[in-house]
């Protein structure tokens, strides 16, 4: 029977089976012939496991009868008794199985039980001569069968793309993963409570708008068939709700997910979380104190104190914050003053000076903004407030009176990151056209991201809106801090990820098995005959000789990707952050953002030249350059860095 099931899963497309699903199956069916159903019906339960441990002094002496349901992570023993652990959502409690305890159907039900099969559970609690608290299990119901058997280490997940790409078993195996997950709901509902608490009403505005705005950034395009027009996924939710500031609401806040057509790094991902707020008849103080009671409580939900580690560094996020102006940042870290400039020419120069690449029809503003992210934005590790933004880059703040190159606005960084951003909002609707009129020559001058005008948003604004402060924090940055999270994939359930199409795993798997037949024992490699390099061109070998004497200069080394992320403002460069074996990082940028995403590349191993003379790269030193195999194929440039096995531990050294 068993083996008629197997072979027409297979023959109608079915996965292909190994040993244990064939097992697993088998057994399917000696469960059903117990009279059991193995996908079974509601299950009622009176306990989790941390209820029990917490209460397990009390269930013991009462004697108390439990019932709990759960997924089997551990099975040992054999006999007449066996041991296991049940996982539910709260964490683990082991269970005690005698055959003398169970009826015989349920002990024959029992044997065919495996790692990973949801059961239900009735006993009573006691503690084992070992101390360990423990389920005497008197019934059991089988509730799921698993036909799958569980990552070969149960105990957790080490691939971390496995990890991002199948979240259920990295929530099913790695407690700490469900663990991060609960602190982000407990985050999100102590920033819900602290507006609802301060007078604010929560709104929903479209998803889909016929006009995107609110932020610099490229939309996802989409058609809609019923009105034959294009729509956009919304960048941000900010002009719609400043049309609720001109019906009357004076305190609203949206949690939203906007989705921006950009790059994926450890700290963007295309679909996010974020809350906007807008606090009429405020201002840009009003905001700042928002942004910083809101990022405590979301640390006092998380850690019950303002103080929390991340990446090794303490961070204390008790307010107040101190504050440098963009221009004043730009100083501290350069010694470079853009307040003093009185031309473009002036900004041009200190650009010039410090190596940072701007446009032809970059103004001020756009010269000193590149600046601060090249030179300062990094060094930004305790929280801080950065005030007084270029008009260039803020198209909807106030102007500052005091010098109308700047606006009235500020952004809040920790530990390098921009975190939140705020503005006195710009209420006046002949600046805000003229602003929009300024975003519209942008994006003549080749800025994809530059605002559209939103004629309707300008009439909203005609009719008055009141001095508000508006504020944007990006949600899931403030919770990767709080988590001590290295990547945003890692605070998301469900990141974006380029599609594992059958034929790629075909071919992993086909590589894989490849491996041992094309390396023979004496470890050389042995070409690949089925690869067709038919089609591909390469350069021509170089006539002229490099002394060996030279060439040995070069200090050729193994090195582990720790993280990679796109550069900003390069379309071409990643930056890696590499364990050259010295137990410091080493930081190298690569211009083949082309040919990689970053996150494919963490945890590779990696071949580069250490020894060379550090290089500045759009303001970053980047010591030394990966290797990495250059072909044409059919006019197309084709690269590959060079990968080597993973067992070559980092600092390995290349003769």
């Amino acid at each position: 029977m068993a083996e008629n099931n197997q072979n027409k899963n297979v023959q109608t497309g079915g996965p292909k089976l190994n040993d244990q699903m064939i097992v697993r199956r088998e057994k399917l069916d000696k469960i059903r012939a117990l009279s059991v159903e193995p996908y079974g019906e509601k299950f009622e339960w009176d306990h989790h496991a941390a209820d029990i441990r917490a209460n397990a002094e009390e269930l013991e002496k009462n004697e108390t009868t439990v019932r709990i349901a759960g997924r089997i992570m551990i099975r040992r023993g054999a006999g007449k008794a066996a041991f296991a652990v049940l996982r539910d959502q709260t964490g683990d409690i082991q269970l005690y199985f005698r055959k003398d305890v169970l009826s015989e159907k349920e002990w024959d039900l029992w044997k065919l039980v495996d790692m990973g099969d949801i059961l239900g559970i009735e006993g009573v609690v006691f503690t084992t001569h070992t101390g360990e608290l423990t389920v005497r299990v008197h019934h059991f119901t089988m509730l799921s069968k698993s036909l799958r058997p569980l990552p070969e280490k149960w105990h957790g997940l080490t691939d971390k793309e496995q990890r991002y790409r199948q979240r259920y078993l990295d929530l099913m195996v790695n407690p700490e993963v469900r663990t991060t997950f609960v602190k982000r709901a407990a985050m999100m509902a102590a920033i819900r409570k602290w507006y609802t608490d301060h007078g604010f009403l929560e709104v929903e505005t479209p998803v889909l708008q016929p006009l995107y705005g609110g932020a610099n950034a490229k939309p996802f395009t989409t058609h809609f068939n019923a009105l034959d027009m294009t729509m956009y996924l919304r960048i941000a939710p900010e002009l719609y709700l400043k049309r609720l500031l001109v019906g009357g609401y004076e305190r609203i806040f949206e949690i939203t997910r906007n989705f921006r057509n950009e790059g994926m790094d450890t700290r963007h991902n295309p679909e996010f979380t974020a809350i906007e707020t807008y606090q009429a008849y405020g201002d840009i103080e009003d905001v700042i104190k928002q942004t910083e009671e809101i990022v405590e409580a979301c640390a006092l939900a998380s850690y019950g104190t303002t103080k929390f580690t991340y990446e090794g560094t303490e961070i204390d996020v008790k307010g107040p914050w101190p504050r440098l102006t963009m221009a004043g940042a730009v100083k501290k870290y350069t010694g470079e003053d853009f307040d003093a400039c009185e031309t473009i020419e002036d900004a041009r120069k200190i650009a010039d000076k410090l190596h940072v690449e701007y446009g032809e029809f970059d103004g001020f503003g756009k010269i000193l903004s590149a600046c601060f992210d090249e030179y300062v934005e990094a060094k930004l590790i305790q929280p801080v407030h950065i005030t007084e933004h270029p008009i260039e880059v803020s198209p909807l703040s106030k102007l500052d009176p005091k010098d109308p190159r700047y606006t009235i606005r500020f952004e809040s960084y920790i530990y390098g990151r921009e975190l939140a951003n705020g503005f006195s909002e710009l209420n006046d609707p002949i600046d805000q056209r003229k602003r929009f009129e300024m975003q519209v020559e942008e994006r003549a001058h080749g800025d994809d991201e530059a605002h559209p005008i939103d004629e309707d948003f300008l009439t909203a604004l005609e009719y008055g809106m009141p001095p508000t402060g508006g504020l944007g924090i990006g949600l899931d940055r403030l919770f990767m801090l709080m988590t001590d999270s290295s990547s945003i994939r890692d605070i998301i359930l469900f990141p974006a990820m380029k599609p594992e199409t059958t034929q790629e795993k075909a071919n992993a798997k086909a590589a894989e098995e490849a491996a041992m037949a094309e390396t023979g024992n004496d470890g050389f490699f042995k070409p690949n005959s089925e690869i067709d390099f038919s089609k591909a061109k390469v350069e021509p070998l170089f006539t002229d000789y490099v002394d060996f004497d030279t060439f040995s200069k070069s200090d050729f080394r193994a090195v582990k990707v720790k993280s990679c992320e796109a550069v900003k403002k390069s379309k071409k460069l990643l930056k890696f952050v590499l364990d050259d074996g010295t137990g410091t990082d080493r930081i190298i940028l690569s211009g083949i953002h082309a040919f990689y995403e970053p996150e494919e590349l963490v945890g590779k191993t990696l071949i580069a030249i250490v020894n060379l003379p550090p290089r500045a790269m759009m303001g970053i030193d980047s010591c030394g350059m990966l290797l990495s195999a250059i072909h044409e194929e059919e006019g197309e440039e084709k690269l590959h860095l060079l990968m080597v096995d993973n067992h070559i531990p980092a600092g390995a050294k290349l003769y």
